[in-house]
């Protein structure tokens, strides 16, 4: 019997010895389950999400200008004003980034108090656009 366990172990052993070991794939990406029609226009980090208050966006867009865009927003703290960054993204009928993009503005909200976040594509070929809000760096 302790022939036979030592021979199953010593097999055992030299089976493992044996193998290589697997190719790993690399990961694959994650696909988005929120569909691009779904996503906001108006995206805030967490953070800060409760708390800003944004109006219907005014939308300007006319066949020979660029595509100018104006969301009011507001604090909702009573005594707090609120230290942003923002930036406007433009996009053309296919979806993609229009070049260049605006970099991140700083602005510093009020508590309580309306204020306005202003934007305008390059050129003509936006026909959409996504806001970015963001606490000042």
């Amino acid at each position: 019997m302790l022939k036979t366990l030592f021979a199953l172990t010593l097999s055992a052993a030299l089976l493992a010895g044996c193998q290589t070991d697997p190719v790993m794939a690399p990961d694959a990406g994650m696909g988005d389950l929120l569909p691009i029609e779904d996503y906001p226009q108006i995206v805030v980090t967490s953070g800060l999400a409760p708390y800003l208050a944004f109006s219907r966006p005014n939308v300007q867009l006319g066949p020979d200008k660029p595509m100018s865009v104006i969301v009011p927003v507001r604090v909702l703290s009573e005594d707090q004003a609120v230290n942003t960054q923002y930036r406007f993204r433009f996009f053309d009928e296919r979806g993609r980034v229009l070049q260049p993009e605006m970099g991140f503005r700083y602005k510093r909200l009020p508590a309580r108090v309306q204020e306005f976040l202003e934007g305008a594509a390059y050129d003509t070929s936006a026909v959409d656009f996504r806001l970015e809000v963001r606490t000042a760096r």
